[in-house]
């Protein structure tokens, strides 16, 4: 649904993006982060038609992104950017309305578009609210119901859910889910990892300009581990569990908290076995053995090799 192929802009001085191939399948989120500077809202402008690529191509739901193409693709694709004009003396309806006008959408077709975009972003209650009177998580919610307004099949969403607090960000998780399960497809810009870690079904990691890393949390974690961490939870003897585990090849670190001991391995999966054999026939009861996840975050910045706060680049 969204594609590119070694997709190109040179702003020169080693700034933009260097041969992008994107591949976001129809109906999934697809997580796209970088620092600051990374690339990300050139990608957007090259994938919504508003930069011209110095070479390269993208395809939108099979369409070419060109000028000639430029029509098929705003009907294709609803961008909301990180910041977007609202007009405060209008009413929710009347705000709807007016972008409805804009999109050609017929007047005799305007309220049931209104109406279904409203309940997708759920956000009906507040058909009749001044805009200047929303919270900045309603505003959000009403932007993302205006790019619904035309029905694409493509949303690129930057940053849709900046600024907004714990509540409010739980509420666009929710909507965004939605979206995907009536066959939207959704490229999500976003500085919020863990948010990203539970909704996204892929992710693509850009550094400098360059696509470093692009799958599931779990494919890129699996192909970035060097170690494993495990937890072992135990019925008694931790102190003689973490002493047992630290004499173990391949375990260079084991600490207790409580019942449990955090392990970490840099032997193989198979080798867990044997590491828990050690455990038991040295008179360790191990209630359980897991193995912990590194969240999105610690992807991120293993991939990146660094806190993404350069802000100088080209976005």
């Amino acid at each position: 649904m969204i594609r590119t192929e070694n997709l190109t802009r040179d702003y020169g001085g080693g700034r933009g993006i260097v041969d992008l191939n994107l591949h976001v399948p129809p109906g999934t989120i697809y997580g796209y982060i970088g620092p600051n500077g990374a690339g990300k809202t050139t990608t957007i402008r090259m994938l919504c038609g508003l930069a011209k690529p110095t070479s390269g191509r993208a395809f939108i739901n099979g369409v070419e992104v060109t000028p000639a193409n430029q029509a098929s693709i705003k009907r294709a694709i609803g961008y909301l950017p990180d910041i977007f004009g609202v007009y405060d003396q209008m009413s929710v309806w009347e705000y709807l309305d007016f972008f409805c006008a804009a999109y050609r959408i017929r007047p005799a077709a305007r309220e049931a578009r209104i109406r279904e975009a409203l309940h997708l972003t759920d956000s009906t209650y507040m058909l009749d609210y001044q805009v200047i009177s929303l919270s900045r998580g309603m505003r959000q919610r009403i932007g993302l119901a205006k790019t619904l307004l035309h029905d694409p099949a493509v949303l690129i969403l930057d940053e849709p859910a900046g600024g907004l607090d714990p509540h409010a960000r739980i509420e666009m998780r929710r909507t965004i889910e939605r979206l995907r399960d009536v066959g939207k497809t959704i490229l999500l810009s976003s500085h919020i990892l863990p948010e990203l870690a539970s909704v996204c079904d892929l992710i693509g990691i850009l550094k400098n300009g360059r696509l470093v890393a692009q799958g599931s949390v779990a494919e890129i974690t699996e192909q970035l581990r060097e170690k494993i961490v495990l937890v072992a939870t135990v019925d008694g003897g931790v102190p003689k569990a973490v002493r047992l585990c630290l004499q173990h090849p391949g375990v260079d670190e084991a600490s207790a908290a409580g019942d449990e001991i955090r392990i970490v391995f840099s032997g193989t999966r198979p080798a867990v076995a044997d590491l828990t054999e050690r455990l038991v026939t040295g008179g360790v009861r191990v209630m359980s053995l897991r193995e912990e996840e590194p969240d999105l975050e610690q992807v991120f910045l293993t991939v990146t090799g660094d806190d993404g706060s350069d802000e100088n680049e080209q976005g």
